[in-house]
């Protein structure tokens, strides 16, 4: 029993950026990008305004070096896409693998706070990334996909 049941109170909730254990091991042993699932009929914006680590990462201009390469493996959450369902398909896949690089946990990488809702290690206005940054898990999805995200 915990203290919240124990008094009758509801559970907290979970902040939009984190992430709990069985959706983390989910995006680990994933293959490929997925889509919203069934039911979930949020466009685009909607997504990014409910998700604080999406709407930092497409406010913020450092992620240039990373983002088309990105789109190979989520899709394309830009404006350029005129498919809404496609475009928030997209945007639902990026934050997912953002929030689950935000989630890893800091003895993983050193150069970054886990769960801030901010992806940490992008430097110089996008010309440098860290090392052992969420910022360097970011670029080795980038260019390897979903494989690079097994071990974090």
């Amino acid at each position: 029993m915990t203290i919240s049941s124990a008094a009758g109170l509801r559970p907290l909730p979970v902040p939009p950026h984190y992430m709990r254990a069985a959706e983390q091991q989910q995006v680990r042993e994933m293959t490929g990008a997925t889509g919203r699932p069934a039911g979930d009929h949020r466009s685009s914006d909607q997504i990014t305004e409910q998700s604080p680590v999406l709407k930092n990462f497409l406010d913020n201009r450092d992620h240039y070096e990373v983002s088309d390469d990105l789109k190979r493996h989520v899709g394309d959450w830009s404006a350029a896409n005129q498919d809404p369902d496609s475009r928030a398909d997209a945007t639902y896949n990026l934050d997912k693998v953002l929030r689950f690089i935000d989630n890893v946990d800091d003895l993983k990488l050193s150069a970054s706070h886990s769960r801030n809702g901010v992806l940490d290690g992008f430097s110089n206005h996008g010309y440098a990334i860290h090392p052992d940054s969420e910022a360097s898990l970011l670029k080795a999805f980038s260019l390897r996909g979903y494989e690079a995200l097994r071990g974090a």
